[in-house]
């Protein structure tokens, strides 16, 4: 056991405190080193193989100096996502930093609602909260600053009438240049979300199309203009959580499709949906009041399920994917019920574990993608799914670079998610408690029903009384 002096004890609890993940201290002559425990897969061995990450050192006096990173070859940032690099880290005190992480004191809480409800009211949010409206819309505001916080339409693309499909490509020679990647993918307004992983596949490609005609003629077009030598794979996906927000160029395809009252709604709410209505009623040149009903009809056609928020800057990696195929359909049948559970489990951060979790046909099996806030964290949820069913094969990837979207990162209640319903329903768990995130805040009118006659009038009330 290591005796610490005082100060180099409270910097290591401080620090230890505003970690997400496991840290140690060693002494090693006579200078404090702090490590962060990570893991990796060692694919011989198949287990998960413990690497210590050093993180710095802690002097006498408290003082914390982070070891420097290298930046590594041909990294690029990811379209859609800040990553937080804090300048000149090293030199702020364990207590700054430790201030700099600590989340506001109902920043979840708000966070999960404003997922559910994106137009919710502040009153609305102050009664859940418990706080006054005023402390509400400072909060919300710090919280939209923090995160960069983005307000978008979760739609329901089957309602429009399309169906999700994933393309893989591996590229069997030189891959092509990144920005003619771009390029050529920005173009068809059907590709939702692109982006390249390090992995079994170079490139993937989120598609919608009306069907296999239209996806094959799609796939087709793609591959004359990249002109390299590859193999592609195209499978139809079903969104089981999460979702990908769509492109505004493709809102713009459907115009000559939708109404005009409805394609104007799904046009401003894909960029913002934190629009007021009468703004819309104004650029469109509609009656006041229009664009809200339209707003309103879409919600019930389900084609609008819910306006929800996307959190664009956050501190974490990357994004990594496990990729499960279905290698015996009893085994996996039988342990089902494990894996829904590990999906909709609880994070340690104010993000949903997964931000996205497809269901594919070809080959059969299960795509999870998720935020790695830690080296490690990847192989470890991995291991943790293999075991959880060993129904399933599994293989990792890590997004290098995102080409053309982006991914939707919220903390959704998973009270209402389509997992915790098969649970409940067919595997007869508790529900878990849900709030009503539709409250208006507005007292709801009671209506009294009345039996009437064939003339629609009340037989209890005479004709000289109207």
């Amino acid at each position: 056991m290591i005796t610490l002096p005082k100060r180099v004890k409270a910097a290591f609890l401080r620090l230890k405190r505003a970690s997400s993940g496991y840290i140690e201290i060693k002494h090693i002559k006579g200078y404090f080193f702090v490590y962060q425990s990570t893991s990796r897969w060692d694919r011989e061995k198949k287990k998960p193989i413990k690497v210590p990450l050093y993180i710095g050192r802690i002097t006498n006096a408290g003082q914390l100096i982070r070891a420097k990173r290298k930046k590594p070859r041909g990294a690029t940032p990811q379209q859609g996502i800040k990553m937080e690099q804090p300048q000149a880290e090293s030199q702020k005190n364990p207590e700054i930093i430790a201030a700099e992480e600590k989340p506001y004191k109902h920043e979840r809480q708000m966070l999960r609602i404003l997922s559910m409800n994106g137009r919710i009211s502040m009153p609305v949010i102050g009664k859940m909260v418990g706080l006054r409206e005023t402390a509400v819309s400072s909060q919300i505001r710090k919280l939209e600053k923090k995160y960069s916080i983005s307000y978008i339409p979760e739609i329901d693309v089957t309602k429009l009438g399309y169906i999700q499909f994933l393309i893989t490509m591996e590229f069997l020679e030189e891959m092509p240049n990144v920005e003619e990647l771009r390029t050529i993918l920005a173009q068809e307004k059907r590709v939702q979300i692109a982006f390249l992983t390090k992995g079994d596949f170079h490139l993937m490609i989120y598609v919608l199309a009306r069907n296999s005609i239209e996806i094959n003629s799609i796939v087709i077009n793609i591959r004359k203009k990249l002109h390299c030598k590859s193999i592609s794979i195209t499978a139809p996906v079903e969104e089981d959580y999460g979702f990908i927000p769509l492109r505004q160029e493709f809102i713009e395809m459907l115009k000559d499709d939708l109404l005009v009252r409805d394609y104007a709604v799904l046009k401003e709410f894909v960029n913002n949906s934190k629009i007021d209505f009468s703004e819309i009623d104004r650029k469109y040149g509609f009656d006041k009041g229009r664009s809200q009903y339209s707003y309103h009809k879409l919600r019930e056609k389900g084609r609008i399920k819910r306006v929800t928020i996307s959190l664009e800057s956050l501190p974490i990696r990357y994004v990594g994917l496990i990729v499960s195929t279905i290698i015996d359909q009893v085994g996996f049948a039988q342990d089902r019920e494990k894996i829904l559970s590990n999906l909709i489990g609880e994070s340690s951060h104010n993000l949903n574990k997964y931000i996205l979790v497809n269901d594919i046909v070809s080959p059969s099996g299960i795509v999870f993608y998720l935020p790695v806030f830690n080296f490690g964290d990847l192989e470890s949820i991995a291991e943790e799914i293999l075991k959880l069913n060993p129904g399933i094969r599994i293989k990792t990837l890590i997004i290098t670079n995102i080409l053309v979207g982006k991914f939707c990162f919220r903390n959704f209640d998973n009270a209402y998610s389509i997992q915790e319903g098969i649970l409940v329903k067919e595997y007869s768990e508790k529900p878990k408690p849900k709030l009503d995130y539709e409250e208006t805040g507005r007292a709801k009118r009671k209506h009294t029903k009345y039996d009437t006659d064939i003339r629609g009038l009340r037989p209890d009330i005479r004709l000289s009384e109207y």
